[in-house]
């Protein structure tokens, strides 16, 4: 089981830095940094922020591959708080990521959104 964990987190990762997102920005910084749109700090900071937000993001998208789950249940394979998955998540629904697939025991049960 951690081993399977383990290769989640790396195959997240990996996905992160993959990720339209962050290309973007990164060939985006130099430019904003040069037009003194932001400073060099501020961009460092963007990127660490956005590596962390799209990894966690891959990870759970990880776990809702093996199937639809719950807050609960995502928080706790990944070690995560529920409510950082809930506004992950929810980040993923506006995208047309993530779907609510039903409901169980008065919590929704999330899933990725087929197309």
């Amino acid at each position: 089981m951690k081993e399977t964990a383990d290769i989640k987190r790396v195959e997240a990762m990996a996905d992160a830095f993959a990720d339209e997102r962050l290309r973007w920005l990164i060939g985006k910084g130099d430019v904003l940094v040069r037009n003194d749109e932001l400073t060099q700090e501020k961009f460092k900071n963007l990127i660490e922020k956005t590596i962390h937000e799209e990894y966690t993001r891959n990870y759970i998208l990880k776990q809702l591959a093996d199937g639809p789950k719950t807050v609960g249940e995502i928080a706790k394979a990944t070690n995560l708080e529920s409510h950082h998955v809930l506004w992950n998540l929810l980040a993923m629904m506006k995208w047309n990521k993530v779907e609510i697939a039903g409901e169980h025991k008065h919590e929704y049960i999330y899933a990725i959104k087929e197309f």
